[in-house]
């Protein structure tokens, strides 16, 4: 169950910061992720918090999370994001058309979607699971 959060959760990472930031000119990423990658806590219910950093790359971005592959955000050329993980199918990655997140497309199962919250964080819901609760760490 984890491993599919902490997937889900690198999706959500990287849909949620793609969305503003410039890439780096970097020709493959840092095997860790660079100081200024942005952190993030995201925990599902029952289990403990894991921290997810950002980075920009390329054109695109990355997400690293301990123990999991990195994930690649890759442009489209519509506007949207693709997903590329290691042993896994594409997925993509639309803004929902009502302002309030994304969908997270796959061509074999239904839409996961990242919601945004009042407080600034973020809402995962993959089909089937319990929501994963994504809020940034801030410096103090």
């Amino acid at each position: 169950m984890m491993t599919t959060a902490v997937r889900s959760l690198g999706v959500a990472v990287l849909v949620l910061l793609a969305l503003g930031g410039c890439a780096s000119d970097a020709e493959f990423p840092p095997v860790q992720p660079p100081s200024t990658a942005m952190h993030f806590k995201a925990t599902t219910a029952g289990e403990f918090p894991v921290d997810v950093y950002f980075a920009t790359w390329g054109k695109g971005f990355v997400i690293y999370s301990p123990g999991a592959a990195p994930l690649y955000l890759v442009p489209d050329s519509q506007g949207g994001y693709i997903i590329q993980t290691p042993n896994e199918g594409a997925r993509w990655v639309v803004a929902r058309p009502d302002g309030s997140g994304w969908n997270v497309l796959s061509p074999s199962a239904p839409a996961t979607f990242l919601l945004k919250q009042d407080d600034g964080g973020y809402l995962l819901q993959p089909p089937g699971e319990l929501p994963t609760l994504i809020q940034p760490v801030r410096p103090d």
